[in-house]
């Protein structure tokens, strides 16, 4: 382990831990490279929010320049969504309503990524929910890793990330997209595309997490995670992509991580697929081991 992100990781998390006890960021946070530019909101979704840009603007290049706005054409729509028997399904989304409150931590400097931003909320007594978004300068990806903690039993645990992509619609006009799960190596199950029928220019969900997961392509812009577990494929159209994690049974006091991506590309063949990247919270929960907390957790 190199120890400056050890050092450097232990003390961002304590300081975001007062930060998180004594203040709420109302503001979005920025993250730009020179493929992409986004921002978290503060209900934990990408984009700054609704219409407002940034939303998720890919610059194929890499040379900084954005014009293609994935998310604010049309009905801005990025979700996180979480399922339980026990909390039924709660839903938030980049176009307005938070289920679930949160707070916003910028971590860039306790990360080993060059932009970084922590998301941490939590719903009744149920459960915690926290999600780091990281990526490099030079990434045409965004990564997450998401941190579910249960303050209850819960039982049928599951969560869903989803998107509606239009990225022809700067340059064309056309919100319909070439849609589908999998692509040569990459299973239906971790990978799910909308292409620009003009451009090309591609997005996708991606997720070689242990955990049971599976993608969909929604029609009906579905908001369950359940929708896209079954592997619903509704073909082109202006429709969602979506990833969702099937997880389980967690006892009270229990945490899972699961870790997954945007993926962006010129084309479905050039994907910036990650390879044995690091998980940014595992110095988080190595400082909360050290701190006495004792925690158990599960990564997934």
């Amino acid at each position: 382990m190199n120890m400056k992100y050890f050092v450097r990781g232990c003390a961002g998390f304590i300081g975001a831990s007062v930060l998180l006890a004594n203040s709420a960021f109302a503001a979005p946070i920025i993250m730009s490279g020179d493929y992409v530019r986004t921002a978290i909101s503060d209900d934990g979704t990408l984009g700054y929010g609704g219409s407002t840009s940034p939303g998720l603007l890919h610059d194929a290049t890499g040379t900084g320049t954005f014009a293609d706005d994935y998310l604010t054409p049309g009905t801005p729509w990025e979700i996180f969504s979480v399922f339980s028997n026990e909390a039924s399904l709660q839903v938030n989304n980049n176009a307005g309503g938070d289920a679930i409150s949160g707070v916003l931590t910028d971590t860039s400097m306790a990360s080993p990524y060059d932009f970084a931003v922590n998301w941490a909320g939590s719903y009744g007594s149920f459960y915690t929910l926290s999600t780091d978004t990281y990526f490099n300068t030079g990434d045409e990806r965004i990564g997450f890793t998401t941190t579910i903690t249960a303050l209850s039993d819960l039982s049928g645990l599951q969560f869903l990330r989803a998107i509606d992509p239009d990225p022809d619609v700067q340059a064309y006009n056309d919100y319909a997209t070439i849609n589908g799960r999998g692509n040569g190596s990459l299973s239906v199950n971790d990978w799910v595309h909308a292409e620009g029928a003009s451009t090309g220019l591609t997005l996708g969900l991606y997720s070689d997490s242990a955990a049971t997961h599976n993608t969909g392509v929604s029609s009906n812009w579905s908001d369950t995670p359940a929708t896209y577990l079954n592997g619903i494929d509704d073909g082109n159209g202006d429709y969602t992509i979506g990833l969702a994690f099937d997880l389980g049974t967690l006892l009270a006091g229990d945490s899972v991580s699961f870790t997954y991506y945007y993926v962006m590309g010129d084309n479905l063949d050039n994907v910036d697929i990650p390879v044995d990247v690091p998980e940014p919270t595992s110095l988080a929960i190595l400082a909360l081991g050290l701190m006495g907390l004792g925690m158990r957790r599960k990564k997934a």
